[in-house]
């Protein structure tokens, strides 16, 4: 389950690092009020990159499950409904569910 959730992160955050012109579109015009457009991918995609590699390897991994659920829930909201939303709504509930249970596990053996 965390690489289902982890590894979608990791592929926008590289290819918005290594083909910014592809993903640039993505990026809400509101974001324009305080950054680039650029500077925010920039920003998102190493962040993107960061908590899927600790998603799958680190600590506190029901953080990065709540952090990657609420990207993809970003997206549902500033991006809009589209012809791919199922994968948005797929990806944003695998993450919560991931982070339920990431969530319950850390704290039953931290209770225990």
């Amino acid at each position: 389950m965390r690489a289902a959730v982890a590894f979608p992160m990791l592929w926008a955050g590289v290819g918005g690092l290594m083909n910014s012109q592809n993903w640039i579109g993505y990026v809400p015009g509101f974001v324009e009020s305080f950054l680039t457009k650029e500077t925010f991918l920039s920003v998102h995609s190493i962040l993107l990159v960061v908590w899927a590699i600790l998603l799958i390897t680190g600590p506190h991994r029901w953080f990065f499950a709540l952090m990657g659920a609420g990207n993809f829930a970003a997206i549902l909201i500033f991006y809009g409904l589209d012809d791919i939303t199922f994968r948005d709504v797929g990806l944003t509930l695998a993450a919560v569910v991931l982070f339920l249970r990431e969530y319950n596990n850390s704290h039953l053996s931290s209770a225990g």
